[in-house]
């Protein structure tokens, strides 16, 4: 069972824990990529569809939910990339996902790619020159991180 799928049963077993934005539609998700300049993975994608962005516990996921991606506001991932990129010059090749709320911010990395030729999760540090930037790989997909984030909050 992949990673995906088990995250999805844990979240559905703790629905207690659960507020999600409704799943987003199939056209919005394009808006987005377009917007972003990126093709989503696919466990991004479903994820994008079943939930929109999630809340689980205290942990936020962004996604797609609106089409106002410039007047939109957190967990909205095409919003908030759009304004790393704007405010500290966050590079096009990453898009937020998650905000660790210690400075770090975790990215699809379009330029660290999995075998399925996926973005792989890496960290980036706001406001840092991207020549000291390390972006940490910290998961192989989106479905291992969201995994890793539902666990977490399961703890």
């Amino acid at each position: 069972m992949s990673s995906y799928s088990q995250a999805k049963i844990l979240i559905h077993e703790n629905k207690d824990l659960v507020d999600n934005f409704g799943g987003a539609s199939s056209e919005l998700i394009a808006m987005g990529e377009t917007k972003l300049g990126v093709q989503f993975p696919s466990d991004y994608r479903k994820f994008l569809l079943e939930y929109g962005a999630l809340t689980f516990g205290a942990a936020e996921i962004y996604g797609v939910f609106t089409e106002d991606f410039e007047n939109s506001g957190v967990p909205d991932a095409v919003w908030a990339t759009l304004d790393e990129r704007r405010v500290v010059k966050m590079p096009t090749y990453l898009v937020m996902i998650y905000n660790t709320g210690m400075g770090e911010i975790l990215c699809l990395n379009y330029r660290e790619l999995n075998t399925n030729q996926e973005p792989k999760i890496t960290s980036y540090f706001p406001g840092f020159a991207e020549s000291v930037q390390k972006n940490e790989v910290l998961y192989n997909s989106f479905g291992d991180f969201l995994l890793d984030i539902v666990e977490g909050e399961l703890e």
